[in-house]
């Protein structure tokens, strides 16, 4: 099994997507974990995930052909569905949904939705790869509804990394090598998108995270690639802004204050409110094992950093609240997909049986 999306929606729900032999799809519990029910999606997998409530959910997917053994970039029967990828809405909880956005794929720039938000039912955005031949960075669109999907505005075309909204109105995006290689450009809007401002240019590497805890708290967690391997990063930068978007601190490297903490590549950030937060660490694709890879968390917003050895290789983190946190990862040793629980804020974390799901 390979969880792909995870989202703990308050201490007792949540949802999982991924993929194992028996296409586990998407999965909700209502008991913080215990038990599991599969929901049914339109789609051959899912990479994103947001629920409002247990009604009101938005996910980001994929669909193959509807012609067996028939790859994306091959020809094709006529009258054959193309791949493609999809933004898809829930109103009933998952008992049925729509696809509100499409985008056909030959397959050659991977899966076209990246990164969705959404504040409500009616308003969400979709981060989606440009499907165009292209050199080098492929440029992404940045699309918006305000009706629940019907209808969808290009807000942005350029080398998007990332975006993050904390309201219907405030956001920002993440640019990479804008305007030069190797320069990180933050964006931020107060009109949910129909204008930017530039707030930020860091010539630190690229965009690896984007978060914010409300309107006016955010970070952007840049890697310089050339300290990289496939098992590790080291040099990283957080920024912090508590005006909006409007000024930015540099926090420094968040693996410098963590002592034990030394290998493996970051994931993140992820902050449930504007002091406490946490950071994957993992040893990439296909790395070795180096060092004791965990998860990081900070009390004071991301200033300073305490490194947790257990639970270990964490690719994927998700808060409902300051105390209740999912992180998922991967066992190194059977290769298994491992979710695991705190009900604490980190002090103490304990395995999710996914047997079920298997």
């Amino acid at each position: 099994m390979s969880l792909s999306a995870i989202q703990r929606l308050n201490p007792k729900v949540g949802y999982i997507a991924g993929w194992s032999g028996t296409e586990l799809g998407l999965a909700k519990t209502s008991d913080g974990g215990t038990t599991w029910q599969r929901i049914p999606m339109p789609a051959d997998h899912l990479t994103a995930l947001r629920f409002i409530d247990e009604r009101i959910g938005w996910a980001g997917g994929f669909v193959s052909r509807d012609v067996a053994q028939i790859a994306c970039h091959q020809a094709a029967p006529a009258g054959a569905q193309p791949c493609k990828g999809v933004v898809l809405r829930t109103q009933d909880g998952g008992k049925t949904w729509q696809a509100v956005l499409t985008i056909p794929t030959d397959g050659t720039y991977g899966e076209p939705i990246r990164q969705i938000q959404a504040v409500d039912g009616l308003r969400a955005w979709a981060l989606t790869v440009d499907q165009l031949p292209c050199p080098a960075i492929c440029p992404s669109y940045l699309q918006r509804t305000t009706d629940g999907g019907r209808t969808w505005t290009t807000q942005l075309h350029a080398s998007i990394a990332s975006i993050r909204f904390a309201s219907a109105t405030r956001g920002w995006v993440a640019l990479d090598d804008t305007p030069a290689p190797g320069t990180v450009e933050i964006r931020q809007t107060s009109d949910g998108g129909a204008s930017w401002r530039t707030v930020l240019r860091t010539a630190t590497g690229n965009a690896a995270g984007l978060d914010a805890a409300s309107v006016n708290t955010a970070w952007l967690l840049t890697r310089d690639g050339a300290y990289c391997s496939m098992s590790t990063c080291e040099k990283y930068d957080l920024f912090r802004t508590d005006n909006g978007g409007l000024t930015w601190s540099d926090l420094g490297n968040p693996k410098d204050s963590t002592g034990g903490c030394a290998g493996g590549h970051l994931a993140g950030p992820l902050f449930a409110s504007t002091v406490r937060g946490w950071l994957g660490l993992n040893l990439g694709a296909g790395g070795g094992n180096v060092g004791p890879v965990g998860i990081l968390k900070s009390e004071d917003g991301g200033r300073s950093w305490r490194c947790g050895t257990m639970p270990r290789n964490i690719s994927v983190i998700t808060a409902a609240d300051p105390l209740h946190v999912w992180a998922a990862g991967e066992d190194r040793m059977t290769q298994a997909t491992a979710l695991f629980t705190t009900e604490d804020a980190g002090t103490t974390w304990h395995p999710i049986n996914l047997d079920s799901l298997r």
